[in-house]
């Protein structure tokens, strides 16, 4: 029979693996598509805006529809329509730009952090000292319940219970 090859349920274990930065979907970095002008910006154009008291400002920005949501006369009274497009592309344009550097960012070689936070006087190990752990964790799985149970007794003395 010819064999298929290995199907991975975790491809970021793979040495060869190169992690993608993920990337929005939204159209309006305003609103990230929802009509209502994200909280974080709001605060920009905002003196002292509180997302969990004020009203929720809808976005404007030209090109935006998610924001006609939010015009249905039962909830105008908790809407600020008080941005206007040009505000809302300037926080458009904020909002980009913070993407643009978040992905130009570099992600931390994790090998390289390990050794600067490794214990001072180790080292890495090697094949032979990989080998030897492996070896010692199969004896140690392979030790019976009851041995476990006769070396307890005689490290600890008597019962637990």
């Amino acid at each position: 029979m010819k064999k298929l090859p290995r199907a991975r349920t975790r491809s970021e274990d793979e040495p060869e693996f190169e992690k993608e930065i993920w990337q929005p979907s939204w159209q309006c970095f305003c609103c990230h598509d929802s009509g209502i002008v994200q909280p974080h910006l709001a605060a920009i154009a905002i003196d002292g805006y509180d997302y969990n008291q004020d009203k929720l400002p809808r976005c404007q920005n030209p090109g935006c529809r998610a924001g006609s949501y939010w015009d249905s006369e039962s909830i105008t009274d908790s809407v600020d329509y008080r941005l206007n497009p040009a505000i809302c592309q300037e926080l458009d344009s904020i909002e980009r730009e913070g993407w643009r550097q978040t992905t130009k960012r570099k992600f931390i070689d994790l090998k390289a952090l390990s050794g600067q936070l490794a214990m001072p006087g180790t080292k890495e190990r090697t094949q032979n000292d990989d080998r030897e752990v492996q070896q010692r964790k199969a004896e140690i799985e392979s030790i019976s319940s009851e041995r476990w149970e006769s070396m307890r007794k005689a490290y600890l003395g008597g019962d637990s219970e």
